[in-house]
């Protein structure tokens, strides 16, 4: 086979196959942040691969309809013998097409759900910050509701949601680390990581590694939040606070980053049996391994199939 439908089949196996090896080298959470790149790299790696694929195997039914012969194209393309009595052209025309279209339906099935995640997030910014209780600290309201939760949402001006069960029942630190645990999640525009990530799973629905992305990282980037928490306060405040804020039903939307909202039991055993130094570095180098393989690869194939 050739250099475009090598690389087909390599973006197709990271979308189907990768998202179960991912889960198991990034669940730990050990270094959130490089979890978070290697999910990203995996997803603009597919994405990428296919788009160059795409248009070498365009380019070559472009050569193919301007003189090159039938067999000549299936042999670029399909790595057959220019004996072989298969058109390779027609194929070739088809497979380009199909995956011209393919790129367009999902840039603006993926733009449109952008738009509409993107605004469900800015009205419900808007609408907290007009009927919460402001407080002394910018971009910080307060909302009545019985249940402890604390959530962020971005928008126009982004804001920070406490609910008033949880303003006085927390104690000053803990209320004090789940408040730049959501600060963090604003500073490192993680809504905009995962708005983007949801709708890309909405636009590729039944592709595992879309679907699996987003729940992956939302689970990274709280990890994220808590670590930039933990280290501003200490491991036990953030810990209380999740502890406190963890009890069923969490009054929290669909667009919010709450502190206790996802996958608490694994970020409070992560928060409180920390693994060591040396199996972290570990760790670490093995996810930097997996990227560069990911990256490397197509290189890999352009090569192999060149020479």
């Amino acid at each position: 086979m050739t250099t475009g439908l090598w690389l087909l089949l390599y973006g197709a196996a990271l979308a189907w196959l990768s998202p179960s090896l991912l889960r198991r080298l990034t669940k730990p959470g050990v270094s959130p942040q490089m979890g978070v790149a290697v999910w990203l790299t995996a997803i603009s790696t597919t994405l990428i691969t296919w788009v160059i694929a795409i248009v070498l195997i365009g380019l070559a039914a472009i050569d193919g309809l301007i003189g090159t012969s039938a067999a000549t194209v299936c042999l670029e393309l399909f790595g057959l013998s220019e004996h072989g009595g298969l058109a390779g052209l027609s194929g070739s025309i088809a497979l380009a097409s199909g995956g011209i279209a393919m790129v367009v339906i999902f840039s603006a099935r993926t733009c449109r759900w952008s738009s509409r995640l993107r605004s469900r997030s800015r009205e419900h910014a808007d609408a907290v910050l007009m009927v919460g209780r402001p407080t002394t600290r910018p971009g910080v309201v307060v909302v009545e509701a019985q249940r402890s939760a604390a959530y962020c949402v971005s928008g126009h001006r982004p804001a920070i949601v406490v609910t008033s069960a949880a303003w006085s029942s927390l104690a000053r630190s803990e209320l004090a680390a789940v408040l730049t645990h959501e600060q963090a999640h604003i500073a490192g525009r993680h809504h905009q990581i995962l708005t983007m990530l949801r709708a890309m799973a909405g636009a590729l629905p039944r592709l595992p590694l879309m679907q699996q992305s987003s729940e992956a990282v939302a689970e990274l980037l709280e990890m994220c939040a808590d670590d930039a928490a933990a280290r501003r306060h200490g491991v036990e405040p953030i810990l209380g606070g999740l502890l406190a804020m963890a009890e069923p039903p969490n009054p929290v939307p669909a667009e919010g980053l709450a502190a206790a909202g996802t996958a608490v039991a694994v970020r409070a055993m992560r928060l409180a049996h920390p693994v060591r130094r040396t199996a972290g570095w570990c760790q670490r180098m093995l996810l930097a391994l997996s990227m560069t393989m990911m990256l490397g690869t197509p290189a890999f194939i352009s090569f192999l199939c060149h020479h």
